[in-house]
Parts: structure tokens; C-alpha cells; sequence
């Protein structure tokens, strides 16, 4: 991108044309940050060029990836985002003492908890919050992991199985990881040894052929660790970035793969799979929500942080998701 002429005599700076500058920063592309925004990649290349001509210079450079910010641009990203974020915590606080709490609110939900939640969301800040708009993104925990610190989404729930991190967590409870497969294929397996077991450790999996979650991911990440220091040679067959395509390997295929019970409660429920907790002690996960550190904490985003731990627990108590 290529610099403007100087700005005009009253050009003014608006709130949406620094939404869309950062955003463009944090993506790294036109087009993440045109997806993430919601709107057309030439309107995000219009209003980045009239940043350029109000600014005087460049803002970014264009790589084989996407683009990088200019030195300018980073003098001014450092001074834009805390405006933008108090501009944004001075219309929420508004609205908050007019009675009326709105907005958009962008939730990051893990694919093992978000169709379930995200249903309960949608009902319980439909009743409470009407004036607030839900946006919902999906995704491992890594990515949202990393969003949440960008200051992109308000609140997640995520998977932690370590106590490291730049946000703020609060546990809404914990849960085993286990062994799944196909009924068939689980049973195929120990019918030699009386039955499928309640539980039973790692070392167990070894020569199992697995279909687990692509890396970089926080349970494929801790399997590889503890095969490694335990030496159990791990016979990965096929590497997956969704939760829909490891399920169907497990349905179609005597294959298996390691995830929580609330991934998988639907099927365990129907009988198409069966699973076999892991006892050993780092493979319990716990399910967190967490809140960023580079956002404001709206008054929308405290009133449905309040909701998320009461309708996990109701998801709990219904037997949905299943609590160690």
C-alpha cells in the first residue's frame, strides 16, 4: 500500500476507520481482516488508503502473506488501540447507566462446548439481554487462546491443562480425557479381555490406531509430551483439524481417538461410540471461562460471564457434560 497525500483541513478520524486499521494489524491480511470484520475486502482497501492519506504515509507493507505494519503504523497502533478500547468502554458505560445494555458481543466457544452453549446462550440472552447481539467464533483453544490476548473476542471457554496465561480464568469444572471408538470397534478390541473397561492409563493406546486433533493443540500437544516422557509409541494415522471429521474416521473405520466426555455425550448417549477414561493425572482437562486482558469488560460482557458458569452447571446436572 502506497503512501497518500498529506490530510485535508478537516478530515475527521473515526472510530470505525481504527476498528478497521487494527483489525487489519491483527489478521496480517485484507482478507482476515475482512472476514473477521464482515464486510467487503475493497471497503477494508479504501478506508486503510484514506487512513494513509489522513496519516501522510504508508501504513503497510505487502509480503507474499498478506501485509506488515510500517514503522508509522506501529506508532500509531500503540496509541490506537487503548482509545478505541476506551471509546468502546465509554459507550457500553453509557448505555449501562441508561438501563439499556447492548451491543455486540464476540464469544469464543472450543467445538466440544459450543453447540450445546452456545444454544443456551442464545436463549438466555435473548430473555435477559435482548439489545445485545451474540457473535459466536469457533475454534481450539490455542487460536482462541491467542485471540482472546489480540483483544478480538470478550469472553471463551476453553480447555487448560496448565496453569500458564495472559488472561483471566475462572474453572467451571473438570473432566477426564478418554479413549473413543466406534461401539463396535471398542468392543472388537477387548472382547478378549471380558469387556471394554471403566478406565485404564496411556500406556494402554500404544499401537491403537489414532485419529487425533492437528497441531498445534492443547490435547494433541500434552499426548505427544507424555508419550515422549513415558515412551509409548503413539500410532497416529491421521491428524485432524475438526471435531465433525474425527467423529466420522471413529463411526466409518476401527479407529479411535482421545477426547472429553462432553464431546462426545450425544454419541455416548445413543451407543454409536463407547469410551475408556485415562487415569493417568495430567490427562484431566479442566473447562474454563476466560476473559481478555486487552478488552474492556463491558457491562454486557459481565452480565453473560454470569450466565455462562449457571448454564454449565445446568448442562451438568442434565448429564450433557460430566464433571471428574
Amino acid at each position: 500500500m502506497e503512501a497518500g497525500l498529506p490530510a485535508e483541513a478537516g478530515q475527521e478520524l473515526t472510530l470505525k476507520a481504527l476498528t478497521t486499521f487494527i483489525t487489519v494489524a491483527r489478521a496480517g491480511s485484507v482478507s482476515g481482516a475482512a472476514a473477521n470484520l464482515g464486510v467487503a475486502q475493497s471497503a477494508i482497501s479504501r478506508q486503510v488508503a484514506e487512513l494513509e492519506h489522513m496519516f501522510g504515509g504508508a501504513l503497510f507493507y505487502r509480503t507474499g502473506r498478506g501485509v506488515r505494519p510500517t514503522a508509522l503504523a506501529e506508532q500509531v497502533l500503540e496509541n490506537a488501540e487503548p482509545l478505541l478500547a476506551s471509546a468502546r468502554q465509554l459507550v457500553e458505560s453509557a448505555r449501562g447507566q441508561a438501563g439499556k445494555v447492548s451491543g455486540v458481543l464476540t464469544i469464543g466457544l472450543v467445538p466440544a462446548v459450543a453447540p450445546l452453549l452456545a444454544s443456551r446462550l442464545y436463549a438466555a440472552v435473548g430473555e435477559r439481554l435482548p439489545a445485545v447481539r451474540l457473535r459466536i467464533v469457533e475454534g481450539y483453544s490455542g487460536d482462541i487462546e491467542t485471540r482472546l490476548t489480540q483483544g478480538s473476542i470478550d469472553l471463551a471457554v476453553v480447555n487448560r491443562y496448565r496453569a500458564e496465561g495472559r488472561n483471566s480464568y475462572r474453572r467451571l469444572f473438570d473432566t477426564p480425557l478418554m479413549l473413543v471408538g466406534s461401539r463396535a470397534s471398542m468392543r472388537r478390541r477387548w472382547r478378549a479381555l471380558g469387556g471394554v473397561p471403566t478406565s485404564m492409563p496411556m500406556r494402554q493406546m500404544a499401537g491403537l490406531p489414532l485419529v487425533l486433533p492437528a497441531p498445534p493443540n492443547a490435547i494433541r500437544n500434552l499426548l505427544d509430551e507424555l508419550g515422549s516422557a513415558q515412551r509409548i509409541a503413539l500410532n497416529v494415522c491421521m491428524d485432524a483439524s475438526s471435531s465433525a471429521v474425527i467423529k466420522r474416521i471413529l463411526v466409518d473405520h476401527a479407529a479411535y481417538s482421545v477426547l472429553p466426555y462432553h464431546a462426545v455425550a450425544a454419541e455416548l448417549d445413543s451407543g454409536e461410540f463407547e469410551a475408556v477414561a485415562l487415569t493417568d493425572r495430567a490427562l484431566r482437562q479442566s473447562v474454563v471461562l476466560a476473559t481478555s486482558s486487552q478488552r474492556p469488560f463491558t457491562e454486557a460482557a459481565r452480565q453473560v460471564a454470569q450466565m455462562i458458569p449457571k448454564l454449565a452447571e445446568a448442562l451438568i446436572e442434565e448429564g450433557r457434560w460430566r464433571r471428574s
